[in-house]
């Protein structure tokens, strides 16, 4: 009896990135930076909420920024589930970066997006986030989602560069190896299961939802090669 219901003591964590934003679609660096959801990403954030309408979710978290809040509200209308605004969910700082495109950076900071694209860990971004905070931020984020929840399926609405850090520190990967090579699409899910000390990974970069919209995606990442 005691094991069976030790087996039921279950986390599942539904990770999701943000719907598509304007510096997205302008392809324009963004960290804490924001702008409002395109057409297009309120369209994605729909989809989305039409999927995880039909899963019992049990908690909505959300980063503070004003992106994914926006994703968050069309699915916790749907699930009638209020939103809980994390700040330790946000994407990495950028500094002086954030709202450039990648030519601009290149152009102001001496080639700095071409380097960075070779090391990003290494990168020294004036005004950034220590990238060392960030990850021990995304950690202790998780940590406290997992310790109040402990049971049930939850939805964590974040960042490409949170979904980056969170696989790194599971898997015990490279940062680097991770955000260079797995591309996270807006309104992506990666799921992880937690039981018995334990994280288990389901699924990653999840957008079987997106449907026709995966091909707008490819054509724009296929922009930053």
């Amino acid at each position: 009896m005691k094991a069976a219901a030790k087996a039921k003591q279950r986390l599942t964590l539904l990770v999701a990135r943000h719907a598509e934003s304007c510096h997205n679609d302008a392809n324009r660096i963004q960290g804490h930076c924001d702008s409002d959801l395109t057409p297009r990403g309120k369209r994605q954030a729909e989809l989305l909420a039409r999927r995880i309408a039909e899963l019992e979710i049990t908690r909505l978290y959300s980063s503070d920024l004003g992106r994914t809040m926006a994703t968050s509200r069309f699915i916790s209308e749907r699930i009638e589930e209020p939103i809980i605004g994390m700040r330790n969910l946000r994407e990495i700082g950028l500094g002086t970066w954030e709202g450039l495109t990648p030519q601009e950076v290149n152009e102001r900071f001496k080639n700095g997006y071409n380097t960075w694209r070779k090391a990003p860990s290494k990168m020294r971004i004036p005004g950034a986030e220590p990238i060392l905070k960030f990850h021990s931020r995304v950690r202790r984020a998780f940590e406290e989602i997992v310790k109040k929840e402990r049971i049930g399926t939850v939805l964590v609405m974040t960042h490409g560069g949170v979904i980056a850090s969170l696989l790194t520190h599971w898997m015990k990967a490279d940062f680097d190896t991770i955000l260079l090579n797995l591309r996270i699409e807006n309104t992506s899910v990666t799921a992880f299961e937690c039981a018995g000390g334990r994280t288990t990974i389901h699924a990653i970069n999840d957008v079987s939802h997106l449907k026709d919209e995966k091909t707008h995606e490819l054509q724009k990442f296929a922009q930053r090669s």
